[in-house]
């Protein structure tokens, strides 16, 4: 499917293994040297053997925010980092957690979220995109006025944004 969507065309925001840190997927059981091993096969496999260039490789932490750099596979092996996090809808303290792993190489997002940030707070903690999860998560979580001023917010770009391609 990936070596299909690169013929036509399509980028692909792939995030495997997410949230390894926290220790409760099965990828994540073995410890991060064993991870971190599993992580470079998969980047090596599907970058050299079936040669797809279409991913952005995206790295997720869990919302424990500790060791991070234990779990980190390397420059080389993803583009943008991140945290899961269904705590605080901003969360500054996994933010720098981030960016203590990643010393500022790379993009970070907040891959999960379960409350939106608020415009104002992406300029407080400049998260490269947040995703809610989904669901509950959005309509549970969020009320149709914060979502749209969220989503009206001059920090926030949307589809209707973009320019066209």
């Amino acid at each position: 499917a990936l070596a299909d969507l690169q013929e036509q065309g399509v980028t692909v925001l792939w995030r495997p293994f997410h949230e390894a840190d926290g220790g409760w997927f099965w990828w994540g059981k073995g410890g991060p040297d064993n991870f971190k091993k599993l992580w470079v096969l998969m980047y090596e496999r599907y970058t050299e053997y079936w040669h797809l260039n279409n991913l952005i490789w995206v790295l997720g932490f869990s919302q424990n925010g500790e060791e991070m750099a234990d779990w980190y596979p390397g420059d080389a092996y993803c583009d943008v980092v991140g945290a899961d996090s269904y705590l605080d809808p901003i969360e500054s303290r996994l933010y720098k957690a981030v960016q203590k792993v990643d010393k500022g190489h790379k993009p970070i997002c907040f891959h999960e979220c379960g409350q939106n940030p608020t415009g104002e707070q992406l300029t407080e903690v400049p998260w490269c995109w947040f995703m809610t999860w989904h669901s509950e998560y959005l309509t549970d979580n969020n009320s149709a006025e914060a979502l749209n001023a969220l989503y009206t917010s001059a920090n926030v770009v949307t589809l209707d944004d973009l320019p066209a391609f």
